[in-house]
């Protein structure tokens, strides 16, 4: 898979968490591969919720349900 989001803000999340803490480039890069794995992960269920209902679009009830099961 492909990455196509921007690393800078995944190193801002990084490094707004910890202030007093350097982040290199390569944490930065890991960082951001694991969350987009995450969200492809949870776009797929969401998609799944979706044609279950028998609909073509994810709507908001949806994500909704899938960060309740997240927990």
């Amino acid at each position: 898979m492909s990455k196509k989001l921007p690393l800078a803000p995944f190193g801002k999340i990084l490094k707004d968490s910890a202030p007093k803490i350097r982040v290199s480039q390569g944490a930065t890069k890991e960082f951001a591969e694991m969350v987009e794995d995450m969200a492809n992960d949870m776009a797929k269920a969401a998609a799944a919720f979706a044609s279950h209902a028998r609909r073509k679009t994810i709507i908001k009830d949806d994500i909704v349900l899938l960060r309740k099961m997240k927990k």
